[in-house]
């Protein structure tokens, strides 16, 4: 008889649109240990960066996770994984969305064909978000001065791809890969420049034997062999200069087909990275409830604390008078449902303003006592 697996409570908030709590990786995960209980009270909250929704949680372990250029707030998370080069023991994982195996560093299938390919590609639909956005169409746009560039996303979009799966599809990676797969070059620009966020464009390339023109990490060189992309970084972003060197490569079969032959991995790359990930989510599960202390000086509980937050609430308190009277005069105005609306929103910011006038006595009082 199989041996009972424990329950877990546990809840998603803040991730992408479209985002699906049953079958992401962390629910498949857990469920090959635990029996999953999805709950508003749960005793493990994961949260990601598009929201706040995770302010509104109490008494339960809360893990980041996150696939942009964004730090952990360890002063509101009680575990966090990120890109950047940290180290706070078991609270931080740098989990760099990795899922490489060793059989992409075999490059024993590279021929002469791999030389005879379309030019380059360039695969956006994030027009401005981040510097690397605007950056990567300016670079683009020079590039193809030299040749044409095929754009078949919605950024700089100059072609059909019937084969090249919509962005939120399930089957968007491989058949973006089987695309990449048919081009020399891959423009692969991430939305943003900083230590250790390198993600799925430089990765997609590999995978699709495409040399990548990558910009991005500064430190993309420790984990990647620099001899099998070209790297910005090593231009220092001139890209006059970078464009010289796929030139170069384009035009000598030699030199382009001894670039994508090289292994893409530094020799000390970590492939157990994603078991070492999964190990960290079940060592939290492992140490139960247990939150850490994110204010271990009550600074919270300060009377200049209470001072600011004071402040705000008396900016609060106008707002709040101001809607008051207009729901007051709208609910004399207006008949049947409507006035019904109207009164209950009245009602609303009556309560709202005595809330606030019972925390400034709270806080009046306490201000007294400390003194």
């Amino acid at each position: 008889m199989s041996e009972k697996k424990k329950t877990i409570k546990i809840n998603f908030c803040d991730f992408y649109r479209g985002f699906n709590r049953e079958n992401c990786k962390v629910t498949q995960l857990l469920r090959r240990h635990y029996t999953i209980e999805f709950s508003k009270t749960p005793d493990f909250l994961f949260y990601s960066c598009f929201g706040n929704e995770y302010q509104n949680y109490q008494n339960c372990v809360k893990i980041f996770l996150n696939n942009e250029n964004i730090l952990p707030n360890f002063n509101e998370c009680d575990y966090g994984q990120g890109f950047d080069y940290l180290d706070f023991g078991e609270r931080y994982f740098r989990f760099s969305e990795c899922y490489l195996d060793k059989k992409t560093a075999d490059r024993k299938c590279v021929d002469e064909s791999y030389f005879n390919r379309h030019f380059c590609n360039f695969i956006y639909s994030n027009f401005n978000s981040g510097e690397g956005a605007k950056i990567r169409q300016e670079f683009c746009k020079k590039l193809m001065a030299y040749k044409r560039v095929d754009c078949p996303g919605a950024v700089l979009n100059n072609m059909k791809a019937d084969d090249l799966a919509p962005r939120v599809d399930d089957d968007w990676g491989g058949n973006k890969k089987k695309f990449l797969k048919k081009y020399k070059f891959t423009i692969a620009f991430e939305n943003s420049r900083s230590n250790g966020y390198t993600t799925e464009k430089l990765f997609d390339a590999f995978e699709s034997f495409s040399v990548p023109i990558y910009w991005g990490n500064p430190l993309v060189a420790r984990e990647f062999n620099p001899k099998a992309f070209i790297n910005c970084n090593d231009f220092d972003n001139d890209f006059d200069a970078v464009i010289e060197r796929i030139k170069e490569l384009d035009n000598d079969e030699e030199k382009y087909l001894s670039m994508l032959r090289e292994n893409p991995f530094q020799p000390d790359f970590d492939f157990k990275h994603v078991e070492k990930f999964h190990e960290w989510i079940i060592n939290i599960i492992e140490r139960g409830n247990k939150p850490f202390n994110k204010d271990p000086l009550d600074w919270s509980h300060l009377p200049y604390v209470y001072e600011i937050k004071a402040l705000k609430e008396t900016l609060n308190e106008r707002k709040y008078k101001r809607k008051y009277l207009k729901y007051k005069i709208l609910s004399k105005l207006t008949f049947g449902e409507q006035q019904k609306q109207y009164k209950e929103k009245k009602k609303e910011m009556k309560k709202r303003l005595k809330e606030i006038k019972a925390f400034r006595n709270g806080s009046r009082n306490l201000s007294d006592a400390e003194n």
